[in-house]
C-alpha cells in the first residue's frame, strides 16, 4: 500500500485544550488496541516532545493536590503553527518504520488567539483546503454555563467569544469545500473538558447544546449529503469514570461578578477542583477522535485500492502483491482486517455522541 497521508485540522478557541487531545489521544488508543495488531506512535522529535510535556503538565495537576484542590488547565498556550505527526502501523509489518509506507495522521494546531487575529487568521485559511479532516474542539463550560434560560439547548453568553462557533463555522464552510485526493471529508465536533457534565449525567444536553451553537454549520453539511462524514465525540482528558476532577467556577470579584479578560471579554479564569483525591489522570474516550480517523482512512483506502485496481488491471495488482510479500510492506488489505476491530471501538450513541450525517455507513 502507497504511503497514505491524513491531515487534520484541530480548530479551537484560545486555552480549550486542543494539545491536551493529543497527548491523552495516544495513551487512550494504545490501551484500547494495547492487544490487537494496530499500533500508533511519534513521527517526529517534535511530536514526541510536545506530547511528553503536555503530559508532565497534566499529571502536575494531580502532583500538587496537597497544596491546592483548584487548578486552571492549560496554562501553556500554543505560540505557532504546529504540526503533529503520528504513524499508525502494523504490529507484524515491522518494516513500515523503515519503508515509510502505511498511515500518517498530521494534526495541524495553532495559537487559539489567532482566530481573533486577522492578520494571523490568513495565515490559517490555506491550511484549511489541505486537510481531509476537521477536529472542531469546544471548551465545554464555556458552552455550558452562565445561561440566560433554562432550555435544555440554551448556550452560555461566554462560549460564541471562547470557542468562536459562528466565525469557525463560516470558515470551515467556505474553505473546507476544497476538493481533495479523497472523495470525502469528515467533521468531528469535540467538546473537551466534560468531566462535570458527564459526572453530573448532562452529556445528553451537552449534546443539544453542541447542536444549537453549530446550528448552521451542521445544517451545511448535512444538506450536502455524501460529501462529509459529521460526528460530535466528546472527551475527557482528565478522565475518572465516577468523580475526580471537573469544572467548578469562572474566578469572580469582591462583588461577586465574573472577572473578564479586557482583550477577548470572557472569563479571565475557569477554576477546575478535584472533588476527591486521584493520584493520575484516567482520561476517557480520548481515542475516539483517532478512532473515528482511522475508519475514515481506511474507507479512502478502500476506495482507492478499487480505483488503482481498476486503473492499472492485473499486472499492477501483481506488483503491488509482490511488494508486500518481499518487503513485508503494510497492504491495503492488512489494514481493513483490522477495520472490524476498529469499528467494534468505535463509539457512536450515549454520553453525547452521535453520527450526525453518515454516508460512509460507520
Amino acid at each position: 500500500m502507497a504511503n497514505v497521508n491524513v491531515k487534520v485540522m484541530m480548530f479551537g478557541g484560545r486555552r480549550c485544550g486542543k494539545t491536551s487531545v493529543l497527548a491523552a489521544m495516544q495513551s487512550c488508543f494504545e490501551k484500547v488496541f494495547g492487544r490487537s495488531n494496530l499500533t500508533i506512535s511519534a513521527a517526529d522529535e517534535d511530536t514526541l516532545f510536545t506530547i511528553e510535556e503536555k503530559n508532565r503538565e497534566i499529571k502536575g495537576y494531580f502532583h500538587n493536590q496537597g497544596r491546592s484542590r483548584e487548578f486552571t488547565p492549560d496554562s501553556n498556550p500554543t505560540l505557532e503553527i504546529m504540526e503533529y505527526r503520528f504513524n499508525i502501523g502494523l504490529k507484524n509489518k515491522t518494516d513500515k518504520n523503515k519503508t515509510g509506507d502505511g498511515i500518517v495522521v498530521d494534526f495541524i494546531d495553532y495559537p487559539g488567539e489567532w482566530l481573533a487575529d486577522r492578520e494571523k487568521v490568513k495565515k490559517i485559511m490555506p491550511l484549511i483546503k489541505q486537510c481531509h479532516v476537521i477536529i472542531i474542539a469546544i471548551d465545554s463550560p464555556h458552552l455550558m454555563e452562565q445561561t440566560h434560560s433554562d432550555e435544555e439547548d440554551a448556550v452560555g453568553e461566554f462560549n460564541d467569544a471562547r470557542n468562536y462557533s459562528y466565525r469557525i463555522g463560516e470558515w470551515v464552510k467556505r474553505e473546507f469545500s476544497a476538493e481533495s485526493d479523497l472523495s470525502a471529508k469528515m467533521i468531528l465536533f469535540v467538546p473537551l473538558k466534560c468531566e462535570k457534565y458527564y459526572h453530573h449525567r448532562q452529556m445528553a444536553m451537552l449534546n443539544k447544546k453542541v447542536k444549537k451553537a453549530y446550528a448552521t454549520t451542521l445544517n451545511f453539511f448535512e444538506n450536502n449529503g455524501q460529501s462529509y462524514e459529521v460526528a460530535i465525540t466528546p472527551i475527557l482528558t482528565c478522565g475518572a469514570e465516577d468523580k475526580g476532577v471537573e469544572f467548578s467556577r469562572f474566578a469572580r470579584d469582591d462583588e461577586g461578578e465574573i472577572i473578564l479578560d479586557p482583550k477577548f471579554h470572557t472569563p479571565q479564569k475557569a477554576i477546575y477542583i478535584f472533588t476527591e483525591r486521584m493520584v493520575e489522570p484516567k482520561p476517557l474516550y480520548c481515542e475516539q477522535p483517532m478512532i473515528y480517523v482511522l475508519a475514515y482512512v481506511l474507507e479512502m483506502v478502500r476506495k482507492r485500492k478499487q480505483d488503482e485496481r481498476d486503473a492499472d488491471g492485473i499486472l499492477g495488482s501483481i506488483w503491488r502483491s509482490i511488494q508486500e510479500k518481499f518487503f513485508n510492506l503494510p497492504s491495503a488489505k492488512d489494514f481493513a482486517r483490522e477495520r472490524d476491530n476498529i469499528k467494534k471501538a468505535m463509539k457512536k450513541t450515549d454520553n453525547g455522541y452521535e453520527i450526525v450525517n453518515n454516508p460512509l455507513n460507520f
